[in-house]
């Protein structure tokens, strides 16, 4: 009877286990060690990729989709049954059809419906130094191409699963080098070790140091551009997105942490719900901990859950705990080793296809059913359209246009002018009547994408929380500084659809100039003129004053190109300068002009060839730093010279002609940690020799009085309580007992919950503020004289009592996002842009940084006035009328 019941447990466990191709080689047969011995460079995992391609090709597709700045391979592993892999275009077409239910009936759907695979996409890696997850999903490769039970073969007859193993290729090399060079032949448990602890900027990071779940909605970096294209030609029902965290967690998969994007559905939540049910499940079966509905919410359209969430799919963040080496001891004494990691991201892989599997032909019906919806929230919506008035700055219009069609929005184009009344714009109470010109953008509602261009483009998202994992708000067209408004009539012109776009030629609006070339300091591309022509030292003019010459009116900033001072080829290039940047450029054959300063004047500056030192490595933050290294590199090609602090210590500064220190870890304290007195006094004595020094949020701090004592201007201590009473008006005796103690002994009384919520009140998550802009001084050239910025962060700074406050937050400053009452009371009339003089040089200070995330497209020009106008003026009162 013994003998019986062992081998009915033997037959069990056979039978339990999942059978086995011997063809399919196991990652170690590649790679040459067991997972989770070591971390997988890229090149390995490109050999495993396609030799599972070879020994299956029953099972799995391999395509490439892009490549990253640095040169390697993007690729998606497609695994499903043969039948599904031979009409994959097929499928893609029915999805296609499924996501626009204009273009088919409601029988061919349902016919649809019972008969396709659903897709599931499985993203890892997208931080490289979130390691864990591309391990797993070598082995999760392995699983779909090898196994051969019926589980499996019935699976992947009804879904078709698309891996994308390595989102960022650049990153993760750049962590598994490191693991490389630190770690020795026994991982060391001990947290304190240096394999726990990266070098900087680390690898989470792609090459220009973006952070890539944060930039699915903008697009502003290589491997996010090629993955929302081919991305847009799957259009998943489901995408999970697989990360790590701090290694004393567990493991959090969804339902999500609330605030939820008020346009995802509560059919999407349902179904986070349900995955959330699958993974526990495996989780259960194996006693592992987990948790679920905290902390990672579903609110900015940005990251890898949010953005396919509103686009239909049922869009997931996984987050094993691990951001550390091989093997690691917790604070709870118990060992985290890559392969629990691995393994962990595995289980919830496998459950994530098998509930989408099981629930095949509800996922394709909801998917379906979603693009209905947003169809009809479009059409019978409030909002019927947004234009876009591309007058203003056509280059930059076209840009955020095709930023939209990128991600799958039809736009269409006025094919006459018109206009329309009661149509309002961004924070713009009453309506007003516009004409609006041909060629203008149309965004219709009415479409399957409705949910998605409402959440990128509104004006104020629906807050229910005080609490945020990442910024607030982000309204597109005022990011963008694009002329966009919204109208609940009809157009009342025909429009045609759009299917390239891009902005109008750019010309020369006379025959060669004798004396000058001129044209306006009024769009981004304009820089980029200015900066190819300063590069390949050609001589540039700005002009302090406004000025008409040949019956166009100039304003401050605009560009002057003598004729005589540069080289003969100077008419070919302004030729070919004005077609590349799509810019009108004026020829002048004379320089005495009809109204305002004549194009010789000592009010048209000569400007400097940039020579541009931009500080780098800790305590920099990589993200302030590489948000400059990227625009510098990708979008207005100013060279510059990245600089360790310590070298900046020792080299002659004499040719620079700016300095830039970015953000930096410890609001100031972390520059101040590896500068002392005389290399401060160094940076003084440069800049008093007519350098220009930009600080950016806590290179502005470094800079300020109360840290580095660059510049005069001091950062705002928050009132105490007992400056507020020394302010009140009432009589002592009529205040409460509560508001007579300090804010010490306030927070001495408060109970944890309390606590924490004065730190969500006190948090500045990302805000768009009012700012009130000089346009008459340099930094404010080109721009209108309110702006709108985003604060990112909770210092604030005293007016400079010396210099100039070229940029001041208003009165009320909030215009959407979240910010305590008392955060925006104290932040009035303080400044987000200063500029004080020293000696013949200049001290530049942003109190945020305007280059965050290189989305907020407006602010660029604001910055670049700092680095190619500022070192060339000495004197910003001659701009003065």
């Amino acid at each position: 009877m013994k003998y019986i019941f062992l081998l009915l447990i033997f037959t069990f466990t056979l039978i339990a286990q999942p059978a086995y191709d011997g063809n399919i080689p196991t990652p170690k047969q590649i790679i040459g060690y067991e997972s989770g011995e070591k971390f997988t460079p890229h090149w390995k995992i490109e050999k495993y990729i396609y030799a599972l391609k070879d020994a299956a090709p029953n099972r799995v597709r391999v395509f490439t989709y892009g490549e990253t700045y640095e040169g390697r391979m993007l690729y998606l592993a497609v695994f499903s049954s043969a039948d599904n892999l031979d009409h994959l275009d097929v499928i893609k077409n029915n999805i296609q059809k499924l996501s626009d239910p204009g273009m088919i009936s409601e029988a061919e759907a349902n016919r649809i419906i019972k008969s396709s695979p659903a897709v599931a996409w499985l993203s890892y890696g997208v931080h490289g130094n979130e390691a864990s997850s591309t391990e797993a999903a070598l082995n999760v490769m392995y699983e779909l191409a090898a196994r051969t039970d019926s589980e499996t073969q019935s699976m992947l007859e009804k879904i078709v699963v698309v891996i994308d193993p390595l989102l960022n290729p650049d990153g993760h090399e750049r962590y598994v080098n490191f693991q490389i060079t630190r770690a020795g032949k026994t991982p060391v448990d001990d947290r304190a070790a240096a394999e726990h602890s990266e070098d900087w900027p680390g690898g989470r990071s792609n090459h220009y140091f973006f952070d890539l779940n944060r930039d699915w909605a903008w697009l502003t970096q290589k491997e996010t551009q090629t993955r929302i294209k081919i991305y847009q030609e799957w259009k998943p029902q489901v995408h999970a997105d697989f990360h790590e965290m701090g290694y004393n967690s567990s493991y959090f998969f969804f339902p999500s942490f609330k605030p939820v994007n008020k346009h995802i559905p509560k059919n999407t939540i349902e179904w986070g719900e349900l995955y959330g049910k699958g993974n526990a499940a495996a989780f259960d079966a194996k006693g592992w901990s987990y948790w679920s509905g905290e902390i990672f919410d579903l609110f900015y359209p940005g990251f890898g859950d949010s953005w396919p969430s509103l686009n239909g799919a049922i869009g997931m963040t996984y987050e094993q705990g691990g951001q550390v080496g091989v093997r690691v001891k917790r604070s709870d004494e118990t060992i985290l080793t890559l392969k629990d990691r691995l393994d962990h991201h595995v289980a919830t892989s496998l459950a994530t296809l098998k509930t989408t599997a099981d629930n095949r032909e509800k996922r394709l019906k909801d998917f379906h059913q979603f693009f209905k919806d947003a169809i009809d929230e479009g059409r019978n919506g409030q909002l019927k359209a947004y234009i876009i008035d591309p007058t203003k700055d056509p280059a930059k219009a076209a840009k955020m246009a095709l930023l939209l069609q990128q991600q799958g929005i039809e736009l269409t184009r006025a094919q006459k002018e018109f206009s329309l009344d009661g149509i309002k714009t961004y924070f713009q109470k009453e309506g007003i009547k516009k004409k609006f010109p041909k060629e203008s953008y149309i965004i219709s509602l009415e479409q399957p994408a409705h949910r998605l261009i409402m959440s990128l483009m509104e004006e104020d998202p629906a807050i229910s929380d005080t609490f945020f994992y990442d910024i607030s708000t982000w309204a597109l067209p005022v990011a963008y500084g694009v002329e966009t408004y919204w109208t609940n009539k009809p157009i009342p012109v025909p429009t045609e659809k759009i299917e390239t776009i891009t902005p109008p030629d750019g010309y020369i609006n006379s025959e060669n100039a004798t004396y000058a070339y001129v044209f306006r300091w009024n769009s981004n591309n304009a820089i980029k003129a200015l900066v190819q022509l300063l590069q390949h030292d050609y001589k540039a003019h700005v002009a302090l004053r406004q000025f008409t010459s040949n019956g166009e009116k100039f304003e401050r900033g605009s560009i002057i190109i003598p004729i005589l001072a540069n080289p003969k080829d100077i008419h070919e290039q302004m030729q070919k300068i004005a077609k590349q940047y799509h810019i009108t450029i004026y020829s002048a054959k004379s320089g005495y002009t009809e109204k305002g300063i004549n194009l010789g004047s000592d009010r048209a500056v000569r400007l400097k060839k940039p020579k541009i030192i931009v500080a780098t490595n800790s305590p920099v933050s990589s993200e302030s730093f590489g948000a400059i290294w990227s625009m510098f590199d990708n979008d207005y090609g100013v060279d510059f010279v990245p600089m360790k602090l310590d070298r900046l210590r020792s080299i002659d500064l004499h040719d620079y002609t700016a300095i830039v220190f970015p953000d930096d870890w410890g609001n100031g304290y972390g520059y101040k940690s590896q500068l002392d007195s005389n290399a401060v006094q160094k940076i003084k004595t440069w800049i008093a020799g007519g350098g220009t020094f930009i600080g950016i949020e806590g290179g502005a701090a470094f800079a300020s009085a109360s840290v580095g004592k660059i510049s005069s201007v001091k950062i705002k201590e928050k009132k105490k309580k007992d400056d507020k009473k020394d302010e009140k008006k009432d009589d002592k005796k009529d205040v409460k007992k509560e508001e007579m103690l300090s804010d010490e002994e306030l927070e001495k009384r408060m109970t944890v919950e309390e606590r924490e919520r004065k730190q969500r009140l006190e948090y500045i998550p990302g805000t768009m503020m009012r700012v009130k802009l000089d346009n008459s001084h340099p930094l404010g050239f080109g721009y209108d004289s309110i702006i709108t910025v985003l604060k990112t962060t909770n210092t604030i700074f005293e007016l400079s009592e010396k210099g100039y406050n070229v940029g001041i937050y208003t009165k009320s400053p909030r215009l959407s996002g979240y910010i305590s009452k008392e955060n925006e009371k104290m932040l009035e009339e303080t400044p987000f842009l200063i500029h004080e003089q020293h000696g013949s040089g200049n001290i530049v200070l942003f109190t945020d940084d305007p280059n965050f995330r290189l989305f907020w497209e407006n602010l660029n020009k604001v910055f670049l006035n700092s680095v190619l106008l500022m070192p060339s003026i000495r004197d910003v009162t001659m701009t003065a009328e």
